[in-house]
């Protein structure tokens, strides 16, 4: 008997310990999304493509180069018969562009707008990202507390059953009242396998949100939010925020694009030159030129007028948007500013609530069992005591959850200062 007490006794030891080390604290999580999140790869992919762009925008300042080699038979009849000639060509050709109106340089700060605005698309992106984990690990973390706390409520409907089972037997309550506490018990049992249930998902969401399929045995943390700061500026911070840069550098990239529209109304001048050989069967023969070219567009059917005159209209469309941007932007932080603190606040009532309920319930147990209190009015208490747990476990889970959706307003990551590498 004694050495199965014991191994039991080590087999709860090994599991607790395998527990401890398989769950994840929130920096695990954040480490592990960072590898394997595709919503983050696919992200980082976008700001590389912009990336690319800005560099393949250096190319009209730079010399463009081809190179050419060929071979060609050929025969034409005459009077004599067929003749049959062999021709082989190899040469470079070179060309620089000297002037465009402009475009080349437009183009490049225009290429390089795009990557600001990328740039700030993916500090937005990494903030989601990071907001739906969060979320996830929260709800975890709740499934958890709620599993503790179901059973609790069930270890004490359990005890009440005991209690009334013993009015009961000494001919002080009636079989009603019994047969409620036992339906409670019953119902508090449920509760328990219920929560089980849910934290199941709960880890399988949270995996999910990783951008992995595993599952570990559960997650260390707590639901304490903090405490808002007292003097918030908000403009400031919608300044700070990627949606506000996004919509502001939107402007700069739409009238590079007016500057781009306007460099046809330009000549261009372009530096030729090439070089090649030539010859029969074999590359005998040289030859070379070298020049400038100018053009320039004189009649292009409206098309110039009508591209600048868009280009400009898609900057007054952007100016508008950057103002409404700004305007919902400070609606939306103030938003979930009062969300935040009205549950910060909401919490810490709650809190209230559950003690003066824990104290009245310790009451009314102590004068049911002397009989100065009748099952009506402590069952009553009892169930507001139960209600006001499981109501405060919901509102620490929404102050935590609150306190994600206002750090996603911001646009705040944890992952920005590394640029998720």
């Amino acid at each position: 008997m004694k050495i199965r007490l014991i191994a039991s006794a080590l087999l709860l030891a090994v599991s607790a310990q395998a527990s401890t080390t398989h769950a994840l604290t929130w920096e695990r999580c954040l480490d592990r999304a960072k590898r394997h999140s595709p919503e983050l790869v696919a992200a980082r992919a976008a700001v590389r493509e912009l990336e690319y762009g800005v560099a393949s925008s250096r190319a009209g300042f730079l010399p463009q180069i081809d190179v050419s080699a060929g071979f060609t038979k050929s025969g034409n009849e005459n009077a004599a018969g067929w003749t049959e000639t062999d021709r082989t060509t190899a040469g470079v050709d070179l060309s620089q562009d000297l002037f465009s109106g402009g475009n080349n340089l437009a183009k490049r700060r225009r290429a390089m707008a795009q990557l600001a605005i990328g740039n700030e698309q993916y500090r937005d992106a990494l903030s989601d990202i990071e907001l739906r984990l969060r979320q996830a690990f929260v709800e975890v973390i709740y499934a958890q507390d709620l599993i503790e706390l179901t059973k609790q409520i069930a270890e004490r409907r359990n005890n009440n059953v005991r209690l009334l089972q013993l009015q009961f037997d000494g001919g002080r309550e009636n079989a009603g009242s019994l047969a409620r506490s036992k339906a409670q018990r019953a119902v508090a049992d449920f509760e328990v396998r219920q929560a089980e249930r849910a934290l199941a998902y709960a880890l399988r969401n949270l995996a999910a949100a990783m951008g992995t399929m595993t599952i570990d045995f559960g997650v260390d943390g707590d639901l304490q939010a903090t405490v808002p700061a007292a003097a918030i500026d908000l403009e400031g911070l919608m300044k700070q925020s990627p949606d506000y840069a996004i919509a502001q550098t939107q402007i700069e990239a739409s009238q590079e694009g007016v500057y781009v529209a306007r460099s046809g109304r330009f000549p261009s001048l372009t530096f030729n030159t090439s070089a090649g050989l030539s010859g029969e069967r074999e590359l005998e023969f040289g030859d070379w030129n070298i020049g400038v070219r100018a053009s320039m567009d004189l009649f292009t059917g409206n098309r110039l007028r009508s591209d600048v005159a868009a280009a400009k209209e898609q900057v007054v469309q952007d100016e508008m948007g950057f103002m409404n941007t700004a305007n919902s932007l400070l609606a939306t932080l103030q938003q979930r500013l009062n969300n935040y603190i009205d549950a910060v606040e909401n919490e810490a009532t709650q809190k209230q609530s559950l003690d003066a309920e824990m104290l009245r319930a310790e009451i009314s147990t102590a004068k049911y069992k002397q009989g100065l209190l009748s099952f009506e009015d402590w069952d009553i208490i009892e169930s507001n005591l139960i209600n006001q747990g499981k109501t405060y476990l919901q509102r620490r889970r929404t102050s935590e959850l609150e306190q994600a959706r206002w750090k996603n307003a911001l646009g705040r990551s944890e992952w920005y200062t590394e640029k998720g590498e």
